[in-house]
C-alpha cells in the first residue's frame, strides 16, 4: 500500500460543508466518521507494513495543519463561515488524533507544522486558496515549512547537531 492510497476525502468534505447549511449535522458527521474509519484501518495496515521492513526506517508522521483562521471571515463568499470552519477544524483534530495514536503505537515521530500567521486568508498564506488548482494544500512556502519542521524533528530525535543530515531517515506524508 502506498501512502498516496490513504485519503480521508478532505477536499470532498470541505466541498460538502461549503454547500451544506451546516457542517456539524449528523449526516456530515457520519460521512466523515465513515471516511475516517476506513482511513484509520488503512493507516494502521501501512504502519504494520513499515514495522516489518528489515531496515527499520525512522518514519515521520506529519499531522495536518489547520488551514483556517475563523477570525478573518474571508471564506464566507465560498460558503465557509466561521461556524463551518470551526466544525472542519474539529474534524481535522479527529484526523490528527488518529495519526498521532498510530504513530505513538508504533513509536514513530509525529510532526505538526505550524502555520500560525500563514492560514488560508493571511497575506503570506502557506495554503492554496479555494480558487487554486489544489485548494487547501500547502503552497511552496507551506511545503518548505513542513520540510523544515520534519528536519527539526529528525535532528531532535537523532540528537544530530543543527544542519547535519539524519542518516537512514524516511518521511511518510499521508494526505488527508
Amino acid at each position: 500500500m502506498c501512502s498516496s492510497d490513504l485519503d480521508v476525502g478532505w477536499s470532498g468534505l470541505v466541498g460538502l460543508c461549503a454547500a451544506a447549511r451546516s457542517c456539524a449535522d449528523s449526516a456530515s458527521t457520519a460521512y466523515f466518521q465513515q471516511q475516517l474509519n476506513v482511513f484509520a484501518s488503512q493507516y494502521y495496515q501501512l504502519l504494520e507494513q513499515l514495522a516489518t521492513l528489515p531496515s527499520h526506517p525512522q518514519v515521520l508522521i506529519n499531522l495536518y495543519y489547520n488551514p483556517f483562521d475563523p477570525s478573518q471571515n474571508c471564506l464566507n463568499s465560498e460558503g465557509l463561515n466561521a461556524a463551518k470552519e470551526k466544525a472542519l477544524s474539529k474534524l481535522l483534530d479527529a484526523l490528527n488524533q488518529v495519526l498521532s495514536d498510530g504513530a505513538s503505537a508504533t513509536s514513530e515521530i509525529t510532526v505538526r507544522p505550524d502555520f500560525t500567521g500563514h492560514a488560508l486568508c493571511d497575506p503570506d498564506s502557506y495554503v492554496q486558496s479555494v480558487r487554486d488548482p489544489a485548494p487547501f494544500h500547502p503552497t511552496a512556502a507551506g511545503e518548505l515549512a513542513i520540510a523544515l519542521a520534519d528536519e527539526q524533528a529528525l535532528q531532535t530525535d537523532q540528537g544530530a547537531p543543527s544542519g547535519s543530515p539524519s542518516p537512514g531517515a524516511s518521511v511518510a506524508s499521508l494526505a488527508p
